[in-house]
């Protein structure tokens, strides 16, 4: 008997199998009692009633085992569940029915004793249920209210609620649902499932204080990109960790995880709408063109490429320097565009050789020259390096694009080339001036330049530095507190490439409208937040001083420029500034001197001179002394 009656061999399946047996039996003599002594007043006829209470058990252990009812967790029943239990029951009624006339006359019971006792065994047996989910829900919530993570859904449509539905059966325990929150002015106020719908936008404050929410997960796919912006702008400051489902189905997926919802990205906190362009003109131009693309494997090369294989290009022509980068690229077309027609060239831009063998072969009618090095405070040690590539490296493309007569040449400039305070926007100043000086004198190619802000998420980028810092626990290194930056996306700079490669007239900058500026260390902040940490608490910010070649703040255009309007409200160019093919051989054959030579104050003294808004700083706002380079300058000038 002990054996029989040990916990450990008793399982709950068995418990709810025998409570359901004694709920039937119940169920039963209930119905007896009411008809016998309430609405036919008659004597029991016991050894009739023992009998049927035995066919009537026995038809109901067989049917909760043919249906596995018993094996079906009670706190998770279902609506459809209930249904199913009340068709079981009714079943098992008329089987003993059934069963009834089948015995001798002597036993059989009036149908009514079975409606009743389809409705009384109906009420305790789902009553049953009702009250252990209910007692089970209280007393696990009582005892990890202490331990669960309070949440608020925003977004109380139909992935919001299949969310509730997900989280009250898989994460009860972890997670508490405070509310949902919409914009929607119709929810607002009623309830989902007990759960209130509140303002998204008046409420959300006081209510994340008042309750002390720690988590919000976005639910909404009619969010606009500024409405989240605003939305993480107003939640952020407070220490929340949030995050975003975007498809029901991802729902269903066997491997669903809470955890693995995407938290939301940087990009998410750039408080405009995303710059979407497209024209079918620009899909046309490109249709069945050869396209050269250099630097392809950079984060902006790489991109254009994509894009490139978008348009149905007869032919990309990919060129870089760097072996793996270039080889990853390879791999990642020849997977998603196996039908267009590449082709990979692993050769630097400062090789005009080999260059010219590539133009002589493929005969190219479009040029993106993304090839660069941009890297500020490396560029201020090794200016030679940045000459050669940036400003060399550019000539010898626009030399061969004009030889062998190519379309269209892009040239990927950068807002640092905007009164340079470093030798990397100042080398980039002058392969503007070169490109401009070529679109002037030459017209069987129509030559133009784009210039970007800093590119979210490309290559040397300071998000991809704050994301590994916070993952290291900090510090961030934020270099001063008032410095700030235009930011757009890495699909936005492609965009602007291939719309400024097709609709340019020739000579012009093409600048997008970024909006207002961001300041650095509010950036490093958010991304502190959206990790799930408090900044200057947690992750701690430190301000390390200005690196050589930086300035507090950058321009899309200088003062002698002025802005012209386009068709797209987001596209400004200028043209003003007309360059003279003498002014680009003069910066040329000056460069050309200081071959072979290596010496940073002397490659400054050289751009000063050919560049005169140049204003070299060493770090720390500190300006550079000319004086000094000058002489060295003179002396090496008077040698050779």
């Amino acid at each position: 008997m002990r054996k029989l009656l040990n916990r450990d061999r008793v399982r709950p399946s068995q418990m709810v199998l025998i409570g359901d047996q004694v709920l039937f039996a119940l169920g039963l003599a209930t119905a007896f009692l009411a008809y016998y002594r309430l609405l036919a007043i008659k004597v029991f006829p016991t050894t009739t009633i023992l009998l049927q209470l035995g066919i009537h058990i026995g038809i109901a252990v067989l049917a909760w085992t043919v249906f596995r009812v018993y094996k079906k967790v009670i706190r998770f029943f279902s609506a459809k569940d209930y249904l199913n239990i009340l068709g079981i029951i009714a079943l098992v009624h008329l089987a003993s029915i059934g069963a009834s006339y089948m015995l001798p006359e002597k036993h059989h019971l009036r149908p009514e004793i079975f409606i009743i006792s389809f409705f009384t065994t109906s009420i305790y047996i789902i009553g049953s249920r009702l009250i252990i989910s209910y007692l089970y829900y209280h007393y696990s919530r009582s005892r990890k209210e202490g331990e669960q993570k309070r949440l608020l859904i925003y977004g109380a449509g139909e992935l919001g609620v299949f969310l509730k539905k997900s989280i009250n059966t898989h994460y009860e325990n972890e997670f508490k649902l405070e509310a949902f929150i919409d914009d929607d002015k119709n929810k607002i106020g009623r309830y989902i499932g007990g759960v209130k719908v509140i303002d998204a936008d008046r409420d959300i404050k006081s209510f994340i204080v008042k309750n002390e929410i720690t988590d919000i997960i976005i639910a909404n796919k009619t969010l606009t990109p500024a409405r989240k912006a605003k939305f993480l702008e107003d939640t952020l400051p407070f220490k929340i960790r949030i995050r975003e489902i975007t498809s029901i189905q991802s729902l269903f997926k066997s491997n669903f995880s809470l955890d693995k919802l995407a938290n939301i990205d940087i990009h998410d906190l750039m408080n405009r709408e995303p710059i979407e362009l497209y024209d079918e003109h620009v899909a046309e131009s490109l249709k069945g063109k050869t396209m050269l693309v250099t630097g392809a494997a950079g984060s902006i090369g790489s991109e254009i490429v994509r894009k490139l294989s978008e348009h149905d290009a007869s032919l990309i022509i990919c060129v870089d320097f760097s072996e793996s980068a270039l080889y990853d690229l390879q791999q990642e077309l020849k997977r998603k565009h196996p039908n267009i027609d590449y082709r990979f060239i692993l050769t630097d831009v400062r090789n005009e050789a080999l260059l010219e063998r590539i133009f002589e072969e493929y005969q190219p009618h479009f040029i993106y020259h993304a090839a660069a090095y941009k890297h500020v405070p490396l560029m201020e040690e090794y200016p030679w390096e940045a000459v050669q590539t940036n400003v060399f490296g550019t000539l010898n493309l626009v030399k061969l694009a004009v030889k062998y007569k190519s379309e269209r040449f892009v040239f990927i400039s950068s807002d640092k080339a905007v009164n340079p305070t470093s030798v990397m926007g100042a080398t980039k100043r002058l392969g503007e001036i070169i490109v401009q000086a070529y679109s002037s004198s030459i017209n069987s190619t129509i030559f133009v330049v784009t210039r970007f802000g800093n590119v979210l998420g490309s290559n040397g980028s300071v998000v991809p530095l704050f994301k590994k810092q916070i993952a290291n626990g900090g510090p961030v290194t934020v270099t001063h507190p008032d410095m700030i930056r235009y930011f757009m996306t890495i699909a936005e700079a492609c965009q602007l490439v291939l719309e400024a490669s097709v609709m340019a007239e020739g000579g012009e900058i093409f600048v997008f409208d970024m909006g207002e500026p961001v300041k650095i260390v509010d950036l490093a902040r958010n991304m502190i937040r959206l990790a799930g940490f408090t900044p200057d608490v947690e992750i701690k910010i430190q301000f390390i001083g200005e690196r050589p070649g930086e300035k507090l703040y950058e321009d899309l255009f200088s003062e002698k420029e002025k802005l012209h309007e386009t068709h797209h409200d987001k596209i400004m160019i200028s043209k003003e500034n007309k360059q003279k093919m003498a002014e680009a051989e003069r910066i040329i054959g000056r460069l050309q001197t200081l071959e072979n030579f290596y010496e940073p104050e002397m490659y400054r003294v050289m751009i000063k001179e050919l560049i005169p808004e140049y204003q070299s700083v060493a770090g720390d706002a500190k300006v550079v002394n000319f004086v000094t380079g000058k002489q060295r300058l003179a002396q090496y000038n008077y040698q050779n």
